[in-house]
C-alpha cells in the first residue's frame, strides 16, 4: 500500500483548481439561462408569520416565567414563621405542663405537712382541738395561694407567649405584603421584557420578509428581462445563432479554466472528462484540443 502526503502548496492547488471548475460550471449554468426561453417561475421562497400576543397572554406569559420565584419566596417566608409559631405552641404547651407539675408538687408537699401535724396532734391528744384545725386550715389557704401563685405565673407566661404569636402574625401578615410589592415589580418588568424581545422578534420577522419580497421582486424583474433578451436574440440571430453564441462563451469559460493549468494536466482533463465534449460540441471540444496541444510550455 502506499502512502500519500501533499504539502501545502499542493492543498492550495487542488483547492484553487477545484475554485476554477467550480466557477466554469457556475458559468456554463449562467449561458443556458441566458440563452433560453424556459419559465423557471418564481423563487417559492417562504416568509416568516408572527403570531402577536394578547395583553393577557402576555401577562400570563410573564406569571409562568416567575412561578417558581413566587412560590419559593412565598414558601420560604410562611415556612420561616410557621417554624417559630410552632416553637411558641411549644413553648406555651410546656408552660402548661410545668405548672400541672407544680401544683401537684404543691399538692403533694401541703397533703404531707398536713398530715404530719395531724398525726403529731393524735399522738399529742389534740386531734380535735381547735389549734390543730386552725393549723390544718392554713396549709389548705396556703396551698390555694401557691396554686393562684402558680395559675398566675402561668397565665402571664402564656399570655406573653400568645402576644409573640400575634407580633410573628402581624409581621408574616407584613412580609407577605411586601413580597406582593417586589413581586408586582418583577411582574412588571418580566411583562416589559417579553414586550421588548416580541417587538424585537417581529421587527426581525418583518426585516427578513422584506429581504424576501426584494429578491422574489429583483428575480422576477430578471426572469422578465431575460424572456425579452431571449426574443431579441432570436430575433436577431436565429435558433441556430443562438447556439453557437452558446457553445463559443462556453468555449471562452472552458479555455479559460484548462489554460490555467499545465499542457499535460489540461489535455488530460479535456479528454478524461466527458463534460466538456457534450457542453461544447464537437467542433469546439476539438477546436480547444487542437488549442491546448499546440501550446509550447
Amino acid at each position: 500500500m502506499y502512502q500519500y502526503t501533499f504539502s501545502n502548496k499542493d492543498t492550495e492547488e487542488l483547492t484553487e483548481k477545484t475554485k476554477n471548475y467550480s466557477n466554469m460550471l457556475q458559468g456554463f449554468e449562467d449561458v443556458d439561462k441566458k440563452f433560453s426561453s424556459q419559465d423557471e417561475g418564481s423563487l417559492n421562497l417562504e416568509k416568516k408569520t408572527f403570531e402577536k400576543l394578547s395583553d393577557d397572554e402576555i401577562a400570563q406569559k410573564a406569571e409562568n416565567s416567575l412561578s417558581d420565584y413566587k412560590n419559593s419566596e412565598l414558601e420560604n417566608i410562611n415556612s420561616s414563621y410557621d417554624t417559630k409559631n410552632k416553637d411558641i405552641d411549644e413553648q406555651i404547651s410546656t408552660t402548661k405542663s410545668d405548672g400541672e407539675s407544680q401544683k401537684n408538687e404543691a399538692k403533694e408537699l401541703y397533703s404531707s405537712l398536713k398530715q404530719e401535724a395531724s398525726n403529731d396532734a393524735v399522738k399529742r391528744g389534740l386531734s380535735r382541738s381547735s389549734i390543730v384545725i386552725n393549723i390544718l386550715d392554713a396549709f389548705d389557704q396556703n396551698m390555694i395561694k401557691e396554686y393562684n401563685k402558680i395559675n398566675d405565673e402561668i397565665t402571664s407566661k402564656i399570655d406573653s407567649l400568645n402576644n409573640q404569636k400575634n407580633l410573628l402574625n402581624e409581621q408574616r401578615e407584613n412580609a407577605l405584603n411586601a413580597f406582593d410589592i417586589t413581586y408586582a415589580v418583577k411582574l412588571s418588568n418580566k411583562i416589559d421584557e417579553i414586550n421588548q424581545n416580541l417587538l424585537e422578534e417581529e421587527q426581525k420577522v418583518l426585516e427578513y420578509n422584506n429581504q424576501i419580497a426584494q429578491k422574489e421582486a429583483e428575480y422576477e424583474a430578471k426572469r422578465k428581462q431575460n424572456a425579452l433578451d431571449y426574443a431579441e436574440y432570436v430575433e436577431k440571430y436565429g435558433y441556430e445563432g443562438i447556439e453557437k453564441m452558446k457553445q463559443e462563451e462556453k468555449y471562452q469559460l472552458a479555455k479559460d479554466y484548462l489554460m490555467s493549468m499545465s499542457k499535460e494536466e489540461a489535455l488530460n482533463e479535456l479528454n478524461s472528462n466527458k463534460l466538456f465534449n457534450s457542453e461544447l460540441g464537437s467542433i469546439n471540444f476539438n477546436k480547444l484540443k487542437v488549442l491546448l496541444t499546440q501550446r509550447k510550455d
